[in-house]
């Protein structure tokens, strides 16, 4: 009788697990970065490594410019729509310069639209 409650359970739990995790803009816990489009050799872990008083050009030595190309003093990347299945939260990437063209700041925010 309990085998029978728990497979039961089972079998109903499992599409709304799949549905939770695939349809609803949620983090997919494996791969976060799974439905963020971003350029050719762009990295998170190269992201990270961008500090404050950097200049654009050692920026440019571990990631490409921004693909619309750099606007300012602000440098953007990530897009919604990079998951070949599902809908997931995606990423934005930002870099902020100063007029000395140092970074003063480099952020990323989670959009689960």
């Amino acid at each position: 009788m309990v085998e029978k409650f728990l497979l039961t359970s089972l079998v109903l739990a499992l599409p709304l697990a799949v549905y939770i995790q695939c349809f609803t803009e949620s983090e997919f816990v494996f791969n976060p970065l799974i439905d963020t489009e971003l350029p050719q050799g762009f990295t998170q872990a190269k992201f990270n490594s961008i500090k404050p008083g950097m200049t654009k050009i050692h920026v440019l030595q571990l990631i490409p410019a921004p693909e619309n190309g750099p606007k300012g003093n602000h440098w953007s990347y990530g897009n919604d729509g990079a998951a070949l299945w599902g809908d997931y939260a995606w990423f934005q990437f930002n870099i902020h310069f100063n007029q000395d063209d140092k970074v003063t700041q480099a952020t990323q925010t989670k959009f689960h639209d």
